[in-house]
């Protein structure tokens, strides 16, 4: 999931998806689109997997696919399709149009349904696989609803939980804080009053608690109770303009700082003391060079604590979903089971790339491994016992729309709180409706 980090494809990391949603989008009385169920083949012996290019967990993924299943490394091919996710969304449709081998697609979990709710049926449903949602008992329920399309057909499966949490500079956190563990740090953070409280005592030593406006939003997009879409129309609640006010008022009192997401100051922020950490997901804190850990981390190691935060939220994910002209059926079949429904090869994968797996059983054991450990962290602990627990309670509320609402709406909340580009939250407000009506002005 790191490379949306680098592509620049994460400015909303909303799911897209929704279960059973017809009556409430603006779909119209026929209901939403059903995707016919294919009969695949086994025709070709190769599997062929579309993905963009700066997709860096992909070789990884084939690599370890081969090597527990014995299947030869030429009969798994990775189409590159764009050099983005966000390429890869957009030019899936020529690809998909054409005469090119398709058997799986990876989507980006903001956008994993514009394929399976769309009329030029270039997907099957994964029961064209023999495949259900009783084959993924211990999946968390919130990636189910990402992988079901609004006629609620199962259509998409990771093998990733990207849940997120709290991460800081431990050693910060002990200088500003005299906090010297996760758990003490927690409780620090354990809810928003409790948050903003701590905020307070740090912004008095010249210190913000997070980094960005966006690592705030993050959080607390998941946080939303209601649907963005109601009845067909667009909804701006009280959740909406509270947060445009927060975030102003968190800015204003040096609660964030005023960097913006990925551009290099905001990482220094938290390697200079400046901000004592961030929101970040699973594949956010991963012991590699691209990683948001490894970035607040720099040059040293074990300099860095991770703990729940006040809220349960997610961010991203990939999705594995079917093409309709798959001829290579049981080898896609296979690819879904090893990285998605078995415990022994999901267990394994988990250790060997530090992705917490869409499961929870084969994370219990995962979890209980002490010879883990993640050197950017102090005591050389790892993520895994905080990110599973925060997985199971996160609750999604969703619709089609809200890659494009989520998105529109944070570059609003910035243009208010970050940018001063908006006097006000009503100026906000419109900005965010435009932004919207310009893709979906049926609903606004």
């Amino acid at each position: 999931m790191k490379k949306r980090i680098l592509a620049g494809v994460l400015a909303s990391a909303a799911a897209l998806s929704a279960v059973a949603l017809s009556g409430c989008d603006g779909e119209g009385s026929s209901g939403p689109h059903k995707l016919p169920e294919a009969e695949l083949t086994d025709d070709d012996d190769t599997l062929t997997i579309l993905s963009w290019e700066s997709n860096s967990d992909m070789q990884g993924l084939i690599d370890y696919f081969c090597e527990t299943t014995g299947t030869p490394k030429d009969k798994v091919v990775w189409a590159k399709v764009g050099a983005s996710g966000e390429d890869a969304r957009d030019g899936y449709d020529d690809y998909l149009q054409g005469s090119g081998d398709a058997d799986l697609i990876f989507c980006d979990a903001e956008w994993a349904a514009v394929y399976p709710n769309d009329e030029n049926d270039y997907l099957t449903p994964l029961s064209s696989l023999g495949l259900s949602e009783s084959d993924f008992p211990n999946a968390y329920p919130y990636t189910i609803k990402v992988g079901t399309n609004e006629a609620g057909q199962f259509v998409g499966a990771t093998w990733q939980a990207t849940s997120g949490g709290y991460l800081y500079r431990a050693d910060y956190a002990e200088q500003y804080l005299g906090v010297k563990t996760p758990e003490e740090m927690q409780a620090l953070v354990k809810d928003w009053d409790t948050f903003e409280q701590t905020a307070a005592k740090l912004a008095e030593q010249g210190v913000a608690i997070c980094a960005s406006e966006g690592g705030l939003w993050q959080i607390m997009q998941c946080q939303r109770s209601s649907q963005w879409v109601q009845d067909g129309k667009l909804v701006v609640d009280s959740f909406a303009t509270d947060f445009i006010q927060k975030a102003k008022d968190y800015a204003d009192k040096g609660y964030i700082t005023k960097e913006t997401q990925w551009e290099d100051p905001w990482y220094n922020v938290i390697r200079e003391g400046k901000a004592l950490g961030d929101f970040a997901p699973t594949w956010g804190v991963l012991n590699n060079s691209t990683s948001i850990a490894a970035n607040f981390a720099g040059d040293e190691k074990g300099v860095l604590g991770l703990c729940e935060g006040p809220a349960s939220w997610y961010w991203g994910g990939t999705y594995m979903e079917v093409c309709a002209k798959c001829n290579s059926k049981s080898l896609a079949k296979k690819w879904i089971e090893t990285f998605a429904i078995n415990e022994e090869t999901m267990i394994g994968y988990s250790k060997a790339s530090g992705d917490l797996m869409n499961n929870k059983k084969a994370m219990e054991e995962v979890v209980k491994d002490t010879t883990l450990t993640n050197p950017l962290f102090k005591d050389g602990i790892h993520q895994f016992g905080v990110l599973y627990k925060t997985a199971d309670k996160i609750n999604l509320v969703a619709t089609k729309y809200d890659s494009v609402i989520k998105g529109a709406f944070n570059t609003a909340v910035q243009g208010y709180a970050i940018k001063g580009t908006y006097e006000t939250v009503d100026d906000a407000v419109k900005a965010f409706k435009d932004e919207v009506a310009l893709t979906y002005g049926e609903i606004v």
